[in-house]
């Protein structure tokens, strides 16, 4: 079985952040100002990319 850091690298972690934020942005911009929905979204990429950078 291969290892899972040969497997995600680092354009995977930033390609699934970019989703991530892509949907938490549309979703935010329905009920928040635009600079709220933005922030949010900023926010669960770091997230998103916390969680997926120690798996690399």
């Amino acid at each position: 079985m291969p290892q899972l850091s040969s497997v995600l690298d680092f354009g995977d972690v930033a390609a699934w952040g970019l989703i991530v934020a892509t949907a938490v942005f549309a979703i935010g911009i329905r009920h928040l100002p635009m600079g709220g929905a933005v922030a949010l979204a900023a926010l669960a990429a770091l997230a998103a990319k916390s969680v997926m950078m120690p798996l690399t």
